[in-house]
């Protein structure tokens, strides 16, 4: 009987941590659709720029230890095919203040196309100096709609 009821309480245990498992999985899929289209996102600290000596880019500030890169490839939620002709403006509004209780000002940047083979991504580096909820607003300009999309995105950013 003992036996039992642990082979019991180990298949519930399984089941248990499968079930969460797959809800925190998905949490971290950083993927947001809406308004027809799917929006994969990544946002990874900022590299710093190589140490050859070169001044082709002297005219670029080094980044800091709080700059981080946001990159989002979009898609046509209907079709599953890539967005590669719009213009993506990014607004990042920080987390409130722990001295003021306020967001932060929010910082509004337009986000480049880079073409890698002929998947097109846009992306922008960011300062995101403290912890905590950011929210981005993407304005989704496509050149055959007539009005613009906008997607928020909630990146939770923990160092």
């Amino acid at each position: 009987m003992r036996i039992r009821l642990q082979l019991i309480g180990a298949i519930f245990t399984t089941f248990l941590l499968g079930v969460c498992t797959v809800i925190y999985a998905d949490d971290l899929s950083r993927t947001v659709t809406a308004h027809g289209l799917t929006v994969h996102y990544g946002i990874v600290p900022t590299s710093k720029p190589g140490e050859s000596g070169s001044t082709a880019a002297s005219d670029v500030p080094s980044p800091g230890p709080n700059q981080y890169h946001l990159t989002v490839a979009i898609f046509d939620s209907a079709t599953g095919k890539r967005v590669s002709d719009a213009t993506v403006v990014a607004s990042v509004k920080g987390p409130r203040s722990y001295d003021t209780h306020f967001h932060a000002k929010p910082v509004e940047k337009r986000l480049d196309a880079v073409t890698v083979g002929s998947a097109v991504t846009y992306g922008n580096d960011f300062l995101m100096p403290w912890s905590g909820i950011y929210h981005v607003d993407l304005t989704v300009t496509q050149k055959d709609q007539p009005k613009p999309t906008k997607i928020r995105l909630n990146y939770d950013h923990r160092f």
